[in-house]
């Protein structure tokens, strides 16, 4: 029933009670129990579902809007969704989510009334697209949310002490490598000399080398930087000579590729010195990524 405009001894009728008692957004502005609704309500968030592989959107009110594609939950065939209906005051964002197995998908968009832009993007992925109109035609772009997207494992500083060898790489460590990961592995540590132990010349530790390499002799190698430092711990950048190796502090870094067919690994870890008699305790760091890292970054 109408609202009533109540004046002294208005008699309160059963039926505007009983509106008021069930209130609702789809009563009119004249109707009892008539609810208002929240402010910019025509700018949420609306969900829509793909039928038969396409959407259509021109009812999207606001700028924003979700869709949702149910493929075969067995299936890993591809798979195209059609996007319709995006004009002026629609949704000029949108984020696609797949749902079922890892299907890798394309998504065709209007970009003129005569042609439209395909994007294709991982099985088991999600898109954010955004378009604005430039020139009689939809500019689109998109970002990709990846199931698996580059993902950084930090192992952690792990402390060994390895001894040391002038002529041969001395295994300090194994890394695993999981499938489809690079690495980027970094060590530091401390080596002490005694050598050479009865001659007047005092031994000098020119360099540290860090090896990486696997089971099939793939190889990583580096030559670590050193800084030295004399029996009280003070630094000796400038020393190259006649200098035993009280506490040299020493450090690099190496990257670990990929395989090309993804596959775990298990990588041995090794250093080598141009002295013999050495004491080393060295500690690595493994950063693992779900990527193929560019080294240039690192430079």
């Amino acid at each position: 029933m109408n609202k009533i405009n109540f004046k002294t001894g208005t008699i309160i009728p059963p039926e505007l009670m009983n509106a008021l008692q069930n209130p609702s957004f789809t009563n009119d502005e004249e109707e009892a129990g008539h609810l208002p609704l929240p402010p910019n309500y025509g700018k949420k968030v609306q969900a829509f579902v793909t039928e038969n592989g396409a959407v259509d959107l021109s009812s999207a009110s606001s700028g924003f809007a979700i869709v949702e594609h149910y493929g075969s939950p067995t299936s890993s065939q591809p798979v195209t969704i059609t996007i319709n209906g995006i004009g002026d005051g629609g949704a000029g964002t949108i984020l696609l989510v797949t749902r079922g197995t890892d299907y890798p998908v394309t998504v065709s968009l209007p970009q003129t009334p005569n042609s439209r832009k395909e994007i294709s993007i991982k099985g088991g992925s999600s898109v954010l697209l955004t378009e604005f109109p430039y020139g009689g035609a939809l500019i689109w772009k998109y970002y990709e949310l990846e199931t698996n997207p580059v993902a950084m494992t930090d192992t952690g500083w792990k402390s060994f002490t390895p001894g040391g060898d002038s002529s041969s790489f001395v295994k300090f460590a194994t890394l695993t490598v999981p499938k489809g990961y690079s690495a980027i592995v970094m060590v530091k540590g401390t080596g002490t000399s005694t050598y050479p132990v009865t001659s007047g010349t005092s031994g000098v530790v020119a360099d540290y080398t860090f090896q990486a390499i696997d089971a099939d002799d793939r190889e990583e190698t580096c030559e670590m930087s050193v800084v030295k430092c004399n029996a009280s711990g003070y630094f000796l950048p400038d020393m190259t000579q006649e200098y035993d190796a009280r506490a040299d502090k020493f450090s690099g870094y190496l990257v670990i590729p990929p395989l090309s067919t993804p596959a775990q690994r298990s990588v041995d870890l090794k250093l080598k010195t141009n002295q013999g008699a050495m004491s080393i305790t060295a500690s690595f760091r493994a950063l693992l990524y779900k990527a193929n890292l560019d080294t240039t970054l690192l430079a």
